[in-house]
Order: structure tokens, then C-alpha cells, then sequence
């Protein structure tokens, strides 16, 4: 009952996204028809001459254009998907609208095609018998002749080859680092976090990071460039790190790895997050990799004055810099105004910043936005499979009239 219910849920949310990509939703549609018109222009000058006539070949070269287009785009949704296009483009209404065309067109054309099958209007299809054996020989051929037509159907489980593409998609490695300071609504954070982890695909692993840290473990205020000096993970006695190959073992463990912190000392936090993921990942080869940052941004136990003063900042170190662009960098602002230093550095240095979060949804959007090329959903590919299932069957279903002679 809830896969019925997100079936219908996410063709809702491709109508919401639509408004971003308004024209695709025209232009794709329109470029369906031109194809499908063009197409069949092409189909055309290509057929022979025989016993069937021009209104039967010609319906005959709509049908079979628009199941080569419906075809095209089956290709490309399986395509795009498993590339995780859509992510970005929010085009899957347009494709479905436009599959649901193409469908429609080649749908309407048998039905014409098949209220030719009268004794007075099958002259139209083939020249009228001039005895009653060319009738009746007619008949099994022009029957034969609509339901060849049919044979096009099998063209389109081609399109949904191109799903074997999603079988490549790499390792991705997304690295979070939690801020469980006491300043901290981690019940909406932690709320977020176990959704977000739910849509994930598997070939993404997670390395959680939070504070954990009582303040007699700290070893005074740091200036920030002591801290990049900092090589081993270990030398940091403050936070933990715990990695997980899949998001659904993330899920089931890292509420579990959340004890009780006093203080933000989330740039040394950050730091050993750095050199544990050197230590252990730097050889692993992964497709894509992303940080999220969320805090507060409230750094109480770095000194700040140098951190203001600096113009260092993680991203000085190079080897941090190509491995977490700052373009692949989110920092989820947790803070009233904005005002964290931590924060304003990262925004500085070109870091994406999703500010006043005070909510699930406001996490939620925020994390969503931040794995957009990590996320996909099935749905689209189920819509895809339905709309070619239903019409496929109601295609097959249309059969020529009985001809009384």
C-alpha cells in the first residue's frame, strides 16, 4: 500500500518540480510530435507499392514512428536515471507527458486504422474484390497486415536496456560531520539524517563524524593553523569517526555513535575527519565525494582570533582542497543570524550555505539539495514501465472488426 501511495507521491512531486523546467515540459512534448511526424515522412518514401493503399500505410508509418519515439524515449529515462540526470533537470514530467503522447498518437492511429474494417469503407485500405474468393482472400491479409503492425511493441523492452548503465555507477564517499553540541536540535537533525540515509542507494558510503568530547579532554584553545599542522587522526583527541560501506548501515548505528559534547570544537573535528579519511580512503577510488558540515557554527574552543585573523583555512591544504571541493562542500546552518565564524569561512571560500534551519523539513530540504547527485528514485522508472505496460496492452487489444461479405 505505500509503494501505491509513493507511486502517486513522487508523479505529484515531478508536477511541483515542473515549475523549474517549464520548458521542457513544452518544448519536449512538441519535439515528440515533430519526431514522430518526421519520421513517419521518412517511413513513407520508403514504402513499396502492393495490394494495401495509401490511408493504410499511412496510418500504418504513424504507428510505427510513434512506437520508435516511445521507444527513444524509454532509452532515454533509463538513460538519464541511471545517471541520475534528473537530480539536476527536473524533466520527468516532460518525459512522461511526452511517452504518454507518443503512446497516444500510435493508440489513436490504430483505432482509425481499424474503423476502416467495414464492407463500405475497406475500399479505402485495399481495392474492393471484384468476386467473393478475393473477398474472402483479402480479409486474412489485410488482417494479417494490421496485427504485423503490432510486432513494433517489441522494440520498446530495447529502450529499458539502457538501465544496465545504473549497474556502473561507481562508489560514492559522502562524509558527514554532525555537530551534537548541547546548542544543537539534534532530534530534528538526527530526524533528517535517518530519512535522508533511507534514499540512498548503496553504493554510497558514509563517514559520521560528531564531537564527542567533555571539555576536561580538550587541550586548551588551539590557534587554527596548530591545527593543520595536526597529521595523524589520533594526535586529536576530541571526536569520533566511525565509517559505513552502505547508507542503510549508517542508518542502523550512527544515533548509537551520538554521546554527550560540551563545546563546538568542530574545526579540529573537521580536521580529524580529514585525516581519518586519508588514512583510511585516500586510495579508494570514488566517483563522486561530498561533505556536509552541520552546525551552528558556533567554534568555541578553536581560538577565533586567529581563525579570523588567518588567512588559512582548510581549503589551503591542497591535498583537502581536491578531495572536498568547495563546490562539493554544504555546511548546513543550524545558527539564528549566520554569524559563525566556521561559517563564514566556508561561504568565503565558496562553500554552499543552507541557512536558519529549525526543522525536520528544513534539514530535509537542506540535505536533499546538498545529495542531489547522490539521490534517485525508482518511481520514475515504475511510471516509465507503466505507462509502456498499459499501452502496449490496450495497443494489443485492438483487433480489426469482423468484414461480413
Amino acid at each position: 500500500m505505500d509503494s501505491i501511495i509513493h507511486f502517486f507521491q513522487f508523479f505529484w512531486q515531478y508536477c511541483l518540480n515542473a515549475k523549474d523546467s517549464l520548458a521542457y515540459c513544452v518544448i519536449l512534448p512538441l519535439a515528440t510530435l515533430a519526431a514522430i511526424w518526421l519520421l513517419q515522412r521518412i517511413l513513407m518514401l520508403f514504402t513499396g507499392k502492393g495490394r494495401l493503399k495509401t490511408v493504410f500505410l499511412v496510418h500504418r508509418a504513424v504507428i510505427i514512428s510513434s512506437l520508435i519515439v516511445a521507444s527513444v524515449l524509454a532509452a532515454m529515462i533509463c538513460y538519464g536515471w541511471s545517471k541520475n540526470v534528473f537530480a539536476v533537470n527536473k524533466a520527468e514530467l516532460a518525459f512522461i507527458i511526452s511517452l504518454f503522447i507518443a503512446f497516444s498518437v500510435s493508440t489513436a492511429s490504430f483505432v482509425i486504422l481499424r474503423n476502416y474494417y467495414e464492407k463500405d469503407s475497406v475500399n479505402e485500405i485495399i481495392d474492393q474484390p471484384i468476386s467473393a474468393v478475393q473477398a474472402r482472400n483479402n480479409i486474412p491479409f489485410i488482417n494479417k497486415a494490421f496485427n504485423k503492425i503490432k510486432l513494433w511493441y517489441l522494440l520498446l523492452p530495447v529502450g529499458f536496456l539502457f538501465l544496465l548503465f545504473s549497474l556502473n555507477t561507481g562508489k560514492n564517499l559522502i562524509s558527514i560531520v554532525f555537530d551534537n553540541s548541547p546548542s544543537m536540535n539534534l532530534n530534528a537533525a538526527t530526524n533528517a539524517l535517518t530519512k535522508t540515509f533511507d534514499k540512498l542507494n548503496e553504493n554510497n558510503e558514509i563517514i559520521f563524524t560528531n564531537l564527542n568530547n567533555k571539555i576536561t579532554d580538550s587541550e586548551g584553545m588551539k590557534k587554527f593553523n596548530d591545527i593543520l599542522s595536526i597529521k595523524q587522526s589520533k594526535n586529536i583527541k576530541i571526536g569520533s569517526n566511525h565509517a559505513y560501506n552502505t547508507p542503510k548501515e549508517a542508518n542502523q548505528n550512527f544515533q548509537s555513535t551520538i554521546l554527550e559534547a560540551e563545546g563546538s570544537p568542530i574545526c579540529e573535528v573537521i580536521w580529524k575527519m580529514w585525516l581519518f579519511t586519508k588514512e583510511t580512503k585516500i586510495n579508494n577510488n570514488y566517483k563522486n565525494k561530498l561533505l556536509i558540515v552541520i552546525t551552528d557554527g558556533d567554534e568555541n574552543w578553536t581560538e577565533m582570533n586567529s581563525l579570523q585573523r588567518s588567512n588559512k583555512f582548510f581549503y589551503e591544504d591542497t591535498e583537502f582542497a581536491e578531495y572536498y571541493a568547495p563546490e562539493d562542500t554544504h555546511i548546513v546552518d543550524y545558527s539564528a543570524d549566520g554569524n559563525g565564524v566556521v561559517i563564514k569561512k566556508f561561504e568565503e571560500n565558496g562553500a554552499m550555505i543552507y541557512p536558519a534551519v529549525t526543522s525536520v523539513d528544513d534539514y530535509l530540504s537542506a540535505l536533499d539539495d546538498a545529495l542531489l547527485s547522490f539521490q534517485n528514485n525508482i518511481y520514475l522508472i515504475v511510471w516509465t514501465i507503466a505507462i509502456c505496460v498499459i499501452f502496449t496492452l490496450i495497443g494489443l487489444s485492438i483487433t480489426p472488426k469482423k468484414i461480413a461479405i
